[in-house]
C-alpha cells in the first residue's frame, strides 16, 4: 500500500476543477537602428524604442586596440553600445540577436563578434560602420567568445550544450563542437595564441554527497582539440579568466564561489555557508598533473565580497582586478603581493590557504565602490583606466588605474523609471541583506534563476537529514507551493521569511522588497527550447513519447491505475505538475517524510540531476535506478526504446 500525503484517487475527481490554463501574451516590439556620430541623449533609449519600458543591462565589453571605443553588450535591450572614452558619451549602437552575452574583436580591432545566447548565434558587426554583415550559427546558448591569434577561427561556449562551437571565419560555418564542463560560459585567448581557455559555472555532475568540482576546459588552436581539463575543487561558479603576464607568474586568475553546502547552515556565523575568491592557476600543458591549482579567499573576515564575476589584469602586470556583483565593488589586486603570497604556498599542499579569511588583507590594496551589480571590467591599452560594467544600473564605472579611485561614471541611458520588476532585479544580485554580506538569491540561482546543481544540508529539525537539492527559478509562476517539502505556499513566504530566517540569517528584506523581488522572479522565463521545432510540431520521436506520457494501458492492454499515469501528477494544466505533495519511492533513510512537491517540467531538459536529492544523474536514471516498484509512474514494462521516446517528449516540455 502506498503512503500518501492525501488520498489521491478520492481527490482525481475534484482536482481538475481547480486547475487553470495561464495564458500570458506579450507583445514586444523594438523598431530602430541607427549610428550616432553624436552623443545619443540618455532620455532618447525608452521614447524611441520601448512601447514598454526595457532596460539596458549591459553585461559584456570590449576595448577597440587604440582604446578610443568602449563596446557595451546590452543583454536586456538585444543592442551593442557605442561609447566614446574620451568624453564618456554614447555615439553609436547596433542592433544584435535576442539576449547577447558576450564580445570579441578581430585581432585587427575592425570586426565584432556578439554572442546571441537565445538566439544560439554570433552577429558579425563591422566596427567602422555597425552594421551587422551576417550571422553565424553556434550551438546552444553561446556566451563566451573568442578568436584565435589569426583571426582565422572563432570559439564560443554554448552554456546549454555544455560544449564549445568551433567556427570557420572564411566559410562562416561551425566545423566542429568540443565537449567543455557544466554549464561552459567564458573563454579567453592564452597570451601566445595556443590555448583556448573556458571557465565552466557550474560543477560536474557527481553523487549528492561529493564536493562540487569545477572544470577550466584547454583547447588547443592547432589542433582544434581539448587538450585538458582542469580540475578546480570545491568550487562554481567560475567566471571571467584575466591572464597575468608572464614575467608576473603568468597565472589564470578566476573568480569562483565556495559553497559550504554539505554542512549544515547554522553555521553560517562561522563564515560556513559561502566564500567568495579566486582560483590561481598557473598551466603546465605538458602534464595536467604538473598544473598548479591554489585558491585564496577575497573575503574579509567580518564582511563578505559575494559573487565574484568579471576579471582583468593590468598590461604591466601591477594589478589584477575582480569585481564582486553581490557586494556592488571592485578588488584591487597586487600581483607582486600576489606572487609572495603564492611563493610561500607549500608544492605539497597547494590547497593550503583554500580556507582562509585572512588573506585578502595581503593581496587586496582597494575597494572601490561601483555601481549595482557590476560583471564584466576592462583595461584600456595604455593601462590608464578599467571600465566596469553594472548591469542593475544601466551604468559603467570608469576607475582611474594610476590614482587607484573611480574617476567617473557613464550613464549609458537607461530608462528613468524604476519599476517593481527592476527593483526587484536589483535585489536579487544584491548581498547586502544577508548576514555579512555572505550572498545574494543570484547566489544559489545563477544565470539568472537556474539552480545551482548542489544540495543542501538546511537546518532541519533534525540536523543533516531532508538534504534537498536546489530547484530553478524560472517559469515557477502559477506552481505553488514551493520547497521540495511543499511547506511554503508562495514566492512571498518562500523569499520573505523563510530566506531570512534559514539562508540570510538576518532581517532579511522588507514586506516592500518582498513584493518587488516576487515580481522579478515571477518575470524569469525559460530559454528557447532547442529540443523543440521552432514551428512547435513534435518528431515522430517525441510523438510516440506524448503517447507514452498520455497512456492509460500498459503494453499488454492492463489499465494503469490513474495514480500512476505520468500525466496525473505532472497535469498540462498546471505548468506539468499537480501542485501537491506525492510519494514516489525515493525517500533515503536520511529523510524524515516520504512525500515530495512534485517539480514542473517544463524545462526538465536543463534541470539535471534529479529527484529531491540530487541522486539522479540522467533522466533515464529517475525510472531504471530508482522506480523499482513503479511509484514514480509505471515504467516496468517499457523497453529501451520507448523509454528513450519518453524522455525526447519531456525534453519539448
Amino acid at each position: 500500500m502506498k503512503m500518501r500525503l492525501v488520498n489521491r484517487k478520492a481527490k482525481a475527481s475534484t482536482r481538475w476543477t481547480s486547475l487553470w490554463i495561464p495564458v500570458i501574451v506579450s507583445c514586444l516590439t523594438v523598431t530602430g537602428l541607427c549610428w550616432h556620430q553624436t552623443p545619443v541623449a540618455a532620455s532618447t533609449w525608452s521614447t524611441r524604442w520601448n512601447p514598454k519600458i526595457r532596460y539596458l543591462d549591459p553585461v559584456a565589453l570590449a576595448m577597440s586596440p587604440g582604446g578610443k571605443r568602449l563596446y557595451v553588450v546590452c543583454e536586456g535591450l538585444d543592442r551593442v553600445l557605442v561609447v566614446n572614452t574620451h568624453n564618456r558619451q554614447v555615439v553609436g549602437m547596433v542592433r544584435v540577436g535576442r539576449r547577447p552575452e558576450g564580445i570579441a574583436l578581430s585581432p585587427d580591432g575592425k570586426t565584432l563578434y556578439v554572442t546571441n545566447e537565445w538566439s544560439n548565434s554570433v552577429s558579425v558587426i563591422d566596427a567602422g560602420t555597425l552594421h551587422v554583415v551576417r550571422t553565424l550559427k553556434t550551438g546552444w546558448d553561446p556566451v563566451g567568445v573568442t578568436t584565435d591569434r589569426a583571426g582565422k577561427f572563432l570559439y564560443t561556449a554554448n552554456t546549454l550544450g555544455d560544449d564549445i562551437s568551433v567556427i570557420n571565419l572564411s566559410t562562416g560555418q561551425e566545423i566542429k563542437r568540443l565537449a567543455a564542463g557544466h554549464f561552459p560560459e567564458y573563454v579567453d585567448l592564452s597570451a601566445n595564441g595556443k590555448w583556448i581557455y573556458v571557465s565552466n559555472l557550474l560543477a560536474k555532475l557527481a553523487p549528492p554527497d561529493d564536493p562540487p568540482e569545477c572544470e577550466v576546459t584547454v583547447v588547443s588552436t592547432a589542433k582544434q582539440i581539448v587538450t585538458g581539463r582542469i580540475m578546480v575543487p570545491g568550487v562554481i561558479q567560475l567566471r571571467h579568466i584575466a591572464q597575468a603576464p608572464a614575467q608576473d607568474g603568468g597565472y589564470l586568475l578566476i573568480p569562483f564561489a565556495q559553497p559550504h553546502n554539505l554542512v549544515p547552515l547554522v553555521r553560517l556565523q562561522q563564515g560556513w555557508y559561502m566564500s567568495n575568491g579566486m582560483a590561481v592557476i598557473r598551466p603546465s600543458h605538458a602534464s595536467e598533473q604538473k598544473t598548479r591549482i591554489s585558491e585564496l579567499l577575497l573575503d574579509n573576515i567580518d564582511q563578505a565580497f559575494a559573487n565574484g564575476f568579471g576579471a582583468a589584469a593590468t598590461p604591466d602586470g601591477k594589478w589584477a582586478l575582480i569585481t564582486e556583483s553581490g557586494a556592488n565593488t571592485v578588488s584591487v589586486i597586487s600581483i607582486a603581493k600576489l606572487n609572495q603570497v603564492m611563493g610561500k604556498i607549500p608544492a605539497s599542499d597547494p590547497e593550503a590557504l583554500s580556507h582562509r579569511l585572512d588573506t585578502a588583507q595581503k593581496l587586496v590594496v582597494r575597494r572601490l565602490p561601483t555601481g549595482r551589480d557590476p560583471t564584466a571590467v576592462v583595461v584600456s591599452p595604455d593601462g590608464q583606466f578599467a571600465y566596469i560594467a553594472n548591469r542593475t544600473d544601466d551604468t559603467v564605472t570608469v576607475v582611474n588605474l594610476k590614482e587607484l579611485k573611480v574617476a567617473s561614471t557613464v550613464d549609458l541611458g537607461g530608462p528613468r523609471q524604476i519599476t517593481m520588476e527592476r527593483r526587484g532585479q536589483q535585489l536579487f544580485f544584491d548581498a547586502r541583506f544577508a548576514y555579512q554580506g555572505q550572498l545574494s538569491c543570484s547566489s544559489c540561482h545563477p544565470h539568472e534563476g537556474f539552480e545551482d546543481g548542489l544540495v543542501w544540508s538546511l537546518e532541519m529539525p533534525t540536523l543533516g537529514r531532508d538534504v534537498p537539492e536546489n530547484r530553478t527559478l524560472l517559469a515557477i509562476r502559477g506552481t505553488s507551493p514551493f520547497d521540495w517539502n511543499g511547506i511554503n505556499p508562495n514566492i512571498q513566504t518562500q523569499d520573505g521569511p523563510r530566506t531570512a530566517a534559514l539562508i540570510f540569517r538576518s532581517q532579511g528584506f522588507s514586506n516592500a522588497e518582498v513584493r518587488e523581488l516576487v515580481t522579478y522572479i515571477r518575470s524569469l522565463k525559460l530559454p528557447p527550447n532547442p529540443h523543440l521545432a521552432p514551428d512547435g510540431k513534435l518528431t515522430h520521436s517525441q510523438e510516440l513519447g506524448k503517447q507514452i506520457f498520455f497512456r492509460t494501458k500498459t503494453d499488454t492492454g492492463k489499465i494503469i491505475p490513474l495514480d500512476e499515469r505520468c500525466y496525473y501528477c505532472h497535469s498540462p494544466l498546471s505548468h506539468y505538475t499537480s501542485r501537491v505533495r506525492e510519494d514516489v519511492g525515493t525517500s533515503t533513510k536520511y529523510d524524515t517524510i516520504q512525500s515530495w512537491d512534485v517539480p514542473q517540467l517544463q524545462g526538465v531538459w536543463m534541470r539535471a540531476p534529479y529527484l529531491h536529492n540530487g541522486e539522479a544523474m540522467t533522466l533515464e536514471e529517475i525510472w531504471t535506478k530508482f522506480n523499482p516498484d513503479d511509484q514514480h509512474g509505471y515504467t516496468s514494462d517499457m523497453n529501451k526504446n520507448q523509454l528513450n521516446e519518453l524522455i525526447q517528449f519531456l525534453k519539448t516540455l
